[in-house]
């Protein structure tokens, strides 16, 4: 008897403590599982953009951050915060809005991102003026939906840069040009191109666009694929991952679709070259879609945003 009830003690206590456990591992489950859904939407609404810092040899470079997928006017205000010369995340690179920069709005109407600066914002050297818009034309335009930029100062339109006197466009775009380099003599056959190099700075590459005013009768495809392969940018720090050694067989314009043959091309750095050749050929033409490819096969497609 006193056996039976003992037996019936030790079950139910067991049974207790079961139930107890298969409870505390649902409830560990469901919370563990929650958590990992937030981080799950958390880590959803951030978004991948570029912004332009100046490097030591005053290029604007390419640098990837992480926002918020919001309104576009909070993604701009964001951005423009990563443009300020408070920004220090990045050894040798810096933004040049100055501190006291204050925006006193942002309006995004008619695919345009019109933005009011206070007076600060030009409050830098003659040699940085232009820097400072374009670093702020070509960081909002990564936004999508955004195809032209208007600053103001103060209310006003931001018609000319006040050491340089240079007029500046009422719509701002990727026409204005980045890392501008005139090398034209006459106006006759002049054209201007975009060319993605590299700047490496320790263990950290970074691309960095530059727009190339010159002379040449040349097709803008061969120019581009030409000047890369240069490896070298002349008497810069600058570099290209389209090694001399590529050798393009053909290229071909069909409506807004180019083809790019290579005959010879090294793998191992497959996604910088076709990158950098993509965006130089996007910045430079009116291309939609390039195609690479190689003994008769495709290798990589890259299309416009």
């Amino acid at each position: 008897m006193l056996r039976r009830k003992a037996l019936k003690r030790i079950y139910l206590t067991t049974l207790v403590l079961f139930i107890m456990l298969v409870t505390f591992t649902f409830n560990s489950f469901k919370d563990n599982n929650n958590d990992q859904l937030q981080e799950v939407e958390f880590v959803s609404n951030l978004n991948t953009t570029h912004i332009y810092l100046l490097n030591k040899d005053n290029y604007l470079v390419s640098v990837d951050i992480l926002i918020d997928k919001d309104k576009i006017e909070n993604m701009a205000e964001n951005i423009i915060n990563n443009l300020s010369v408070n920004n220090r995340k990045y050894s040798n690179l810096k933004g040049l809005i100055p501190s006291n920069t204050k925006i006193n709005n942002i309006e995004f109407k008619d695919k345009t991102l019109i933005v009011d600066f206070s007076k600060d914002l030009l409050k830098v050297s003659d040699k940085l003026e232009e820097k400072v818009v374009e670093s702020i034309v070509y960081s909002l335009l990564e936004i999508d939906g955004v195809e032209n930029i208007k600053i103001k100062i103060e209310g006003e339109d931001l018609e000319k840069l006040e050491k340089s006197n240079k007029n500046l466009p009422l719509l701002l775009n990727s026409s204005f040009g980045i890392n501008k380099s005139y090398e034209i003599n006459s106006l006759k056959d002049s054209m201007k191109i975009v060319l993605y190099y590299v700047f490496n700075d320790n263990d950290n590459s970074y691309y960095v666009p530059v727009t190339r005013y010159l002379n040449s009768k040349d097709d803008k495809v061969k120019i581009i694929i030409d000047s890369l392969k240069g490896n070298y940018y002349s008497n810069t720090n600058l570099s290209s991952y389209l090694s001399y050694k590529t050798d393009v067989k053909d290229f071909s314009l069909d409506d807004d679709i180019l083809t790019i043959t290579f005959s010879s091309l090294n793998n191992d750095n497959l996604e910088e070259v076709t990158y950098s050749l993509a965006s130089s050929i996007f910045d430079s033409l009116d291309v939609k879609k390039v195609i690479f490819e190689m003994d008769n096969q495709i290798i990589d497609v890259k299309s416009k945003k």
